[in-house]
């Protein structure tokens, strides 16, 4: 294989190695190509990037068109590399180059004079039809007429080529467009007429060099079976789609996600010529590098390139996110375009040269797939999913090259711990294997003797002294471990806040866990890892309507794990220390009905019911101010009168405007000694003899509900100090209505 390489129509001799010394070693043929797709590419973005604005202004064809057009040329592109490789190695490398060339003269000419939609969609799917067969051929004409050691390189200066184009095209288009239109296509079409003509004599001068392929020619039918028979091919095929689905969103879902943060075109314009400037300044050292590395190696690099500068778009906001994110992007693009050609090179069989590379070409699809899932996704799960979903993608692009380099490795009888150690010499990684082999069971044992200290010496550190009272602890949906630790701080809970993140990291790897965004609810007696087991666990809210009863209280809990029993026994139980339950008698089906505070709720999970109990009975504690108090205390009136009425005053009328008449309805029957007449009591008391309130005169032995608010300020209608009646000489005086719910149970 070093005498002679002959390659689809084209052969380069062993002295011909030196023959072009003073072109740099490189066949002048190459130099042509290279320098004709920076002219051709300019030409091509001189206009193309214009038919935009000519099909949505000026001709008025719809969005859907206009996509539908553009996308055209990725479509035939895809399959046209295929068909120009194999066309290419059947007929020769001069014929297919020469033909596509003046057909695509001819297709910028055709949208000079298009005036339809189906002129411009024919016109721009044969547009991707011949630069698919153009550059297909011209990369496989480059690999014939040179060494394998200077490939790498030659698909390098190509790709710089190409973004100099890129970058010159739209630039010098943007000052045309605006004086000729769409004549700009005729200047184009007169570049590429200009091109084939020095591209002919170049040709016919350096004939001997292009002599046509004597072997036997390749059939269409084996060409077909290239991806099925050569498995290296196809997952080189699969992680082509891949890596060009991703890398188009920067061109399709860049620019939204930046304008829905907020951003500036100028910033998505910045990002585009500095990918076009770092890849023109960093290709050759980049190549340079790649050129000493296995090919493997420079996909891996390339690729975790790549993922890093997704990834960097995801997490970031700024704008300096932004450009380190496509600086990191570029560097991986450099690496991944021309090593991933010239492994096709490597695999290629010497007389399919042609259809390796349009079989390459298949993953242009990506091209096509891309805006249109880009667009789609950015719709469903929004611009920062996006680009997550993008380094998955990305990660099985890579792991896709490595199945693709592993199955080239198998046809050459390379072990997989061959092609390992070769991607871990090339990164510098052995030594550090080695060093890190022999440091790590001291250090593992380090590690757990500083763990076990550490742990001992933190926890010490962040106890602080016995608390007395239960507090509330905030976390929010975003908040850090500092943020987490100065909450706790400021409710007395830790003494010190700095130390709190690495307990927590310890914390939360040990367990396998993470905390959970919400208010909990710490009792005095808990320890840390109590508290730290009840942050993880999260919480669960609940809302008490009011006027809700003991009985439908609890069957809402049920729902959160607190049985009835449970429930029946914390609402029965007399551990609560308030001094508004010091009168409660113990005769009544349910001791707290009326006291259990209506309103919504955040509990821990795994709370009990005589916890629930507590933080309704504390709400409703809070709720009697300094001014109920006093008129409670100088009218020598119970809290528990106050709540029996404040209660029948809630079942009786649910709006809040017509609650005060209610009150004074009610106070009015009491004094007359009048039955209050309330008959919609709820289960269980409506019944219960004592509490049939339509029969008996007085109130009822006590609440039948919890009330809220707005029947408890109405029943302070029954303690106004300035009310008529004359000042009583007994309790039982003072209590009319208790008075007669105790004759009413008498009898």
């Amino acid at each position: 294989m070093d005498s002679v390489y002959k390659n689809g129509g084209a052969s380069l001799s062993r002295k011909e190695k030196y023959k072009w010394k003073n072109y740099g070693g490189y066949h002048p043929i190459v130099w042509i190509l290279i320098l004709g797709t920076a002219i051709t590419r300019t030409a091509s973005f001189m206009s193309l990037p214009f038919l935009v604005i000519h099909l949505s202004e000026n001709l008025g064809i719809d969005s859907l068109s206009v996509g539908l057009t553009l996308g055209a040329a990725g479509l035939t592109g895809a399959f046209g590399s295929f068909v120009g490789g194999y066309l290419s190695d059947r007929w020769g490398r001069r014929l297919i180059l020469l033909t596509s060339l003046f057909v695509w003269m001819g297709t910028f000419l055709g949208f000079a004079l298009g005036k339809t939609f189906l002129h411009f969609l024919v016109l721009n799917a044969l547009n991707g039809l011949c630069r698919s067969f153009f550059e297909t051929t011209s990369q496989a004409l480059m690999s014939d007429i040179s060494t394998p050691e200077k490939r790498l390189k030659i698909f390098g200066y190509r790709y710089i080529a190409v973004n100099i184009g890129m970058v010159a095209g739209p630039m010098l288009g943007a000052l045309l467009f605006q004086m000729m239109g769409m004549r700009i296509f005729v200047y184009t079409a007169v570049v590429y007429l200009f091109y084939f003509m020095v591209l002919f004599q170049v040709f016919i001068l350096f004939r001997r060099d292009l002599q046509p392929q004597t072997g036997e020619r390749v059939r269409f039918v084996e060409c077909l079976g290239v991806i099925r028979r050569d498995r290296s091919l196809g997952y080189f095929v699969l992680a082509g789609i891949l890596f060009f689905t991703t890398f188009s969103q920067i061109e399709s879902s860049l620019p939204i996600h930046l304008g829905e943060l907020g951003k500036d075109a100028e910033l998505f314009a910045l990002l585009l010529t500095i990918n076009a400037v770092v890849v023109i300044l960093l290709q050759y050292p980049m190549n340079h590098w790649a050129g000493k590395k296995s090919v493997l190696t420079g996909l891996v690099v390339g690729s975790v390139l790549c993922i890093a500068g997704y990834f960097a778009f995801g997490v970031g906001d700024s704008n300096l996110s932004f450009i380190l994110g496509i600086v990191l992007l570029t560097l991986g693009e450099v690496l991944v375009f021309p090593v991933s050609s010239l492994f096709i090179d490597r695999i290629a069989d010497d007389r399919m040269r042609g259809i390796y590379y349009g079989a390459n070409g298949f993953g242009q699809l990506g091209l096509f797939i891309g805006p249109l899932l880009g667009g789609w996704l950015l719709e469903v799960i929004g611009g920062r999913s996006l680009w997550f979903l993008m380094v998955l993608l990305m990660a099985y692009a890579l792991l896709f090259y490595g199945m693709g380099y592993r199955a080239y490795g198998r046809r050459r009888k390379v072990t997989l711990l061959v092609i390992v150690r070769r991607v871990l010499l090339d990164l510098r990684l052995i030594f550090a294997i080695k060093q890190t082999a022999k440091i790590l069971p001291p250090l593992l044992l380090t590690v757990a003797f500083t763990v076990f200290i550490s742990d001992q010496w933190v926890s010490r550190a962040l106890a602080s002294p016995p608390r007395i009272d239960q507090v509330s602890i905030r976390i929010s949906e975003d908040a850090s471990l500092l943020e987490i630790g100065r909450e706790l701080k400021r409710k007395g809970i830790i003494s010190n806040e700095w130390l709190f993140p690495l307990y927590g990291i310890r914390y939360t790897i040990q367990e396998q866990t993470r905390f959970q965004p919400g208010t909990y609810q710490i009792q005095p007696e808990m320890g840390l890892k109590s508290v730290m087991k009840t942050m993880s666990r999260g919480t669960w809210s609940v809302v008490i309507p009011e006027g809700s009863t003991v009985q439908e209280v609890g069957l809402v809990l049920k729902y959160h794990g607190i049985s009835e029993e449970e429930w029946t026994r914390a609402v029965n139980s007399e551990v609560y220390d308030y001094s508004f339950l010091d009168s409660i008698p113990k005769n009544r089906p349910y001791r707290l009905e009326g006291y259990l505070a209506p309103g919504r709720y955040e509990f821990n999970r795994g709370v009990d019911a005589e916890e629930v109990v507590e933080a309704m009975l504390r709400r409703f504690d809070e709720g009697i101010g300094p001014k109920i108090k006093a008129e409670l205390k100088q009218n020598q009136l119970s809290v528990d009168y106050w709540v029996t009425v404040a209660s029948l005053i809630e079942k009786q009328e649910p709006d809040p405007r017509k609650k005060s008449a209610i009150a004074r309805d009610f106070k009015d029957r009491l004094r007359r000694g009048v039955p209050l007449g309330v008959r919609t009591l709820p289960a269980p008391y409506g019944d219960l003899y004592d509490y049939q309130v339509w029969m008996h005169q007085g109130l009822p032995p006590g609440p039948v509900s919890n009330p809220g608010s707005a029947s408890l300020e109405a029943a302070l209608l029954f303690v106004d100090p300035n009310h008529s009646s004359p000042a009583p000489e007994s309790e039982e005086e003072s209590h009319p209505g208790l008075a007669g719910s105790r004759e009413t149970s008498s009898r």
